[in-house]
């Protein structure tokens, strides 16, 4: 009896076990599926400095924080657009602007009859850009300012107290990150990879930071590879170069930059700057397009800047606002169809590059919005391709036109070109072709695409003699702040390490998180990244293998090694530009 007895108890054990093998396989895989479905935030996270990664996983430890303060977020933030909504669009900017600088508001509102010199002095501990802004308003909204200073020291008393209960160890990583609000709305959005990863950290956080240091080199390989890619293939093609200078130039002039400003020479100093970002708790003003927490210069948008000899270095691929802009309107791919031409090639060596690529994303999307008049012509035809895209511009400009002048009998595409088959004679047989295949795969063309949005520009310090527009700064500090505590932040030790770092993570995270879906790909062969099963000794899971980078990298910004993704590494299969649960960027 007592074998007996024995046996059973070994028998539910074995089951139990059994049982618990199981459950920790689907967990396992559960959790592979969740790294998988939130892609976009692995790499987005990948792409910081290893610092800033050990910050962000300190804080996944604590995800009922993350939830509260985007509660928190949304509630001060609206509350402060509110406030705001009676002043003028310009207004607005501006008051925003000075959300944008610790300190600032709460030393402007302290006395409203300070003198010119006492207003001068104390904006010595600022920088130059924002002088001007800040004895305007607080000579015209001194009251406002002291009612946003009064908000801002209950909110932060608010982050306080939200924090008194916990670790020092959570309370140092959250008062560095709440000065990265993108990256509080990434793990908001992506709650169930924040558990994960959070647990993952908790339990063995150098095998986390070790595992994302691999990818980081991944991607950072990557991406310094395609850079390296497009500014070869600019050099190699003069024409298609002038016309993106000429394209560059129309943006700036479009998003309110003036000519004598974007068309001088700057050198790497000049450039040499770090973005304040806006006041996580009132936010950024809400026409402007998601994430946009870090304004950009527009260089930072061409991709290159004008050098002492008025050639453009290259700093990186464009970005995807200037990418959208570009393919917005017909006029520019038919103004600068060898342009348009190039964008195309480089996106036939660069197709499998949908997660981060602006360009590669563009001109996929592109197609996809096109697939009526874009067949595997386009492809195959390369001598043509100018042409085609010339004629495209074309007919798309009058189509719009004439549809503008129409609206309750607007005309499709294939509509428009066969009722002129001589004038869009590439168009007319392409058209044809697209019309069986569509007939045959049932699939549709999609329709136009949203207007892009306009970025801020922001004035800086002169330079040189000259007063430059731009919307990166020194991202300085007041110096004398007397016993008031500077906030924390996350140490950058110089420009060409951690500050290319986050340049190229604000970058990817325009790339990625902006558009709330994406189209579908088109049918393509596209090469599968190699996987690196065994990176290290400790073996590396599942982590892509950096390729080879040029053994020369010139004049590119390269990253450091940036932050690798999260833990529980994810099969590296190739991300498609996100299409993952887009997260909602919008904060408000």
């Amino acid at each position: 009896m007592k074998k007996a007895g024995y046996g059973m108890i070994l028998l539910g054990l074995a089951a139990i076990s059994g049982l618990n093998c199981i459950a920790q396989v689907n967990t396992k895989s559960a959790n592979r599926q969740v790294m998988l479905e939130s892609q976009q935030a692995v790499d987005a996270i990948a792409m910081y400095p290893r610092e800033t990664r050990k910050v962000i996983f300190e804080a996944s430890e604590y995800p009922e924080i993350i939830t509260k303060l985007d509660e928190m977020q949304k509630k001060s933030q609206g509350t402060f657009a509110a406030l705001i909504s009676t002043f003028s669009k310009e207004e607005q900017e501006k008051i925003w602007n000075l959300t944008r600088y610790d300190f600032l508001i709460s030393d402007l509102a302290a006395n409203p009859k300070k003198t010119k010199e006492e207003i001068n002095t104390l904006l010595l501990n600022y920088p130059q850009e924002i002088h001007k802004t800040a004895i305007e308003e607080q000579k015209k909204n001194y009251k406002l300012l002291g009612q946003i200073d009064k908000m801002n020291k209950t909110y932060e008393s608010d982050f306080e107290l939200l924090l008194n209960s916990y670790p020092p160890s959570a309370i140092n990583a959250f008062q560095k990150l709440i000065k990265m609000p993108e990256v509080l709305g990434i793990l908001n959005d992506n709650m169930k990879y924040t558990v994960i990863v959070g647990n993952y950290y908790k339990k063995n956080p150098e095998r986390i930071l070790h595992k994302t240091d691999s990818l980081n080199l991944v991607l950072t390989q990557k991406n310094t590879q395609e850079a390296y890619d497009w500014k070869q293939s600019m050099n190699k093609d003069p024409q298609a170069k002038k016309e993106y200078v000429q394209a560059a130039q129309e943006y700036a002039q479009e998003n309110g930059y003036q000519a004598d400003v974007y068309n001088t020479p700057m050198t790497e100093f000049d450039t040499n700057y770090n973005s304040n970002p806006y006041n996580c708790w009132f936010g950024y003003p809400t026409w402007y397009p998601d994430n946009s927490w870090n304004p950009n210069p527009y260089w930072y948008d061409w991709g290159f800047y004008l050098g002492s000899d008025r050639q453009p270095v290259f700093i990186g691929l464009p970005s995807s606002y200037f990418m959208d802009w570009y393919f917005y309107s017909p006029e520019h791919i038919s103004k600068f169809a060898e342009l348009s031409n190039h964008y195309y090639n480089y996106y036939d060596q660069h197709s499998e590059s949908m997660n981060y690529n602006s360009v590669s994303l563009s001109v996929n999307n592109w197609r996809n919005n096109n697939r009526d008049v874009v067949t595997n012509d386009w492809d195959f035809d390369k001598t043509n391709r100018v042409e085609r895209f010339r004629q495209y511009g074309n007919m798309e400009a009058s189509r719009r036109k004439y549809n503008l002048s129409n609206p309750k009998q607007p005309i499709g595409r294939s509509e428009f070109i066969n009722k002129t088959p001589n004038r869009y004679y590439f168009l007319n047989d392409d058209v044809s072709k697209a019309a069986i295949n569509q007939r045959n795969s049932g699939t549709t063309a999609r329709g136009i695409i949203a207007e892009p949005a306009k970025r801020p520009t922001v004035i800086i310090p002169e330079r040189n003699g000259r007063t430059v527009q731009q919307n990166q700064v020194v991202n300085q500090q007041p110096v004398n702040i007397g016993t008031r505590q500077k906030p924390a932040t996350i140490n950058q030790p110089s420009r060409s390490s951690s500050s290319d770092q986050m340049r190229n993570a604000v970058q990817y995270n325009q790339n990625t998180w902006r558009q709330p879906q994406q189209p579908q790909q088109p049918q393509r062969s596209q090469p599968q990244p190699q996987i690196n099963r065994n990176p290290t000794p400790t073996r590396q899971p599942e982590i892509r293998q950096a390729e080879q980078q040029p053994t020369r990298q010139p004049e590119i910004h390269q990253a450091e090694q940036q932050p690798t993704r999260q833990p529980e590494i994810r099969q590296a299969e190739q991300p498609a530009r996100q299409n993952n649960p887009s997260p909602s960027n919008n904060r408000r």
